[in-house]
């Protein structure tokens, strides 16, 4: 069987899918029952509004077959899931949700009698629908306890970092490559990030086995070999670590403790001058050449 037939794409479809649907399950069964049910209808309207570009999207978007080595050449298999972000889950629940809330009440007047109580009813049953089968978003809603707006770790690791440079005179140019790190720079302007932005979202790693990390060796990008170490938590040789890190002239190493690098940290010359939350934070040690 050639590979474009392969079952690992069903495999792998199936699995982002679960993954994007997480929570929303019965919404998207919903959803599709919606789209047989405006297919099957006479109305014109449904068909090409919602029917028909379901119906592409199946053959395309949604093919596995089609889609998933398409996203493998492309570069787009870390980020796969979002394709299911295009499905008009919400707009499709929300067009059914009002229709069934504002059915034609017909003619006579016991199709009168119940159109006014479904119009009391229909409502209700939409909400809890909602309210029963979706997710809360309030356990993921953490407001900052401060007027900064931020997290109490951007704000400890900047006093930490500020006092040792007062201290020491050191400037104050960091290697960090947490994602809820991003903030640091907003609140603590002065100091410096050496992987861009760009770096941090645009460039991905589909394996981390020694062959990948030996090309990005290779490559010579210092940027991408420093976020080999800060990002994807990889002990590469001491040297060559110790030899970019000094190419950018980089004081202050910011990392997850989980990552467990205190050991490695030491033997490339740098050593921990405070912890903030989850965060380590290391210095040049000034004393070593």
């Amino acid at each position: 069987m050639s590979s474009f037939l392969q079952h690992s794409h069903i495999q792998f479809f199936l699995e982002m899918l679960f993954t994007a649907i997480d929570g929303i399950e019965w919404f998207v069964i919903a959803y599709v029952l919606c789209m047989i049910i405006f297919f099957t209808a006479k109305s014109q309207y449904l068909k090409f509004t919602f029917s028909y570009p379901f119906v592409f999207m199946l053959a395309v978007i949604f093919n596995p077959f089609f889609i998933v080595p398409v996203a493998h050449v492309i570069g787009l298999t870390s980020r796969f899931r979002r394709l299911f972000w295009l499905l008009p889950v919400n707009l499709v629940l929300a067009y059914a949700f009002t229709f069934l809330c504002t059915l034609p009440a017909g003619n006579g007047q016991k199709k009168i009698f119940f159109y006014k109580i479904w119009r009391v009813i229909a409502p209700f049953c939409c909400i809890a629908f909602i309210v029963i089968l979706g997710t809360s978003v309030r356990p993921y809603l953490h407001t900052p306890q401060n007027i900064y707006k931020t997290t109490n770790e951007v704000r400890s690791i900047s006093a930490v970092i500020a006092n040792d440079s007062a201290e020491t005179g050191i400037k104050k140019t960091a290697l960090y490559a947490d994602l809820q790190l991003m903030e640091l720079r907003q609140y603590d302007p002065t100091i410096t990030n050496i992987l861009r932005r760009k770096d941090l979202l645009n460039w991905n790693l589909e394996n981390t086995d020694q062959q990948t990390v030996e090309s990005v060796i290779q490559s010579g990008n210092r940027r991408h070999i420093l976020a080999l170490t800060a990002r994807y938590g990889i002990r590469i040789d001491p040297k060559v670590f110790r030899k970019n890190l000094r190419r950018f002239k980089i004081n202050y190493i910011i990392v997850p403790d989980g990552m467990n690098f205190h050991d490695y940290f030491l033997q490339t010359g740098y050593e921990q001058i405070g912890t903030a939350g989850i965060y380590e934070i290391y210095r040049i040690n000034r004393t070593r050449k």
